[in-house]
């Protein structure tokens, strides 16, 4: 007989948790093996395990990683899974100040109008749209704040341009760099999680 395991807040199960540090800021890059790497949110965490928030499934037991924007890595196995969530029980005790703290310094250093965050590979049909000219462009990757675009002739540094991919809102950008057939581009307001992590399950899947 297969036996589910409980979620820690059900009725009747008494868990000896570590207190936890409540967060909504801390978003990764989730990885699962066998699975795409996808966007995830640490909705909570301890010395001894985290709650994530993601649009990929997880199953009890599976190994995960979740590289931070910080570059620390939080590594565990899946303890209970439910729609859009997971708790994960990290291989070793983490120091929960230390991760915050890198966390917030991280923060602290961008003065741009988004933090780099995690970047995912994907390739995709987009467009921009530059000095009134629409540009047929492939979407090479893509973050919370930014893009990697290729075209045969990509506008100067700091050229602003209007990025629009299928699925997405488009967005107004900055070129931060540009060379042979490739762009970097900042997003001037980000893309909100909640567009951007089912959006790449949707594309990586079908990829």
């Amino acid at each position: 007989m297969h036996l589910t395991p409980l979620h820690p807040d059900a009725p009747g199960v008494i868990a000896d948790r570590a207190p936890r540090t409540v967060t909504t800021l801390l978003v990764g890059k989730l990885r699962s093996r066998g699975a795409v790497e996808t966007l995830c949110r640490v909705r909570n965490i301890s010395m001894t395990g985290m709650m994530l928030e993601t649009h990929h499934t997880l199953g009890y037991g599976s190994w995960v990683a979740v590289e931070l924007r910080s570059g620390d890595r939080l590594q565990g196995s899946v303890v209970w899974s439910s729609e859009g969530r997971a708790g994960v029980e990290f291989a070793q005790p983490i120091d929960v100040d230390y991760i915050l703290a890198q966390a917030k310094a991280g923060l602290d250093r961008f003065c741009g109008p988004a933090p780099r965050a995690p970047r995912f590979d994907v390739e995709c049909a987009a467009r921009i749209s530059c000095f009134g000219r629409y540009i047929d462009v492939t979407l090479e990757n893509i973050s919370q704040s930014g893009a990697r675009i290729v075209l045969p002739k990509p506008p100067r540094e700091d050229t602003e341009v209007i990025l629009s991919v299928p699925g997405l809102p488009t967005r107004r950008c900055t070129t931060r760099w540009a060379r042979e057939d490739k762009a970097g581009l900042i997003f001037l307001e980000p893309i909100s999680y909640h567009d951007l992590a089912p959006w790449l399950e949707h594309c990586q899947l079908d990829s």
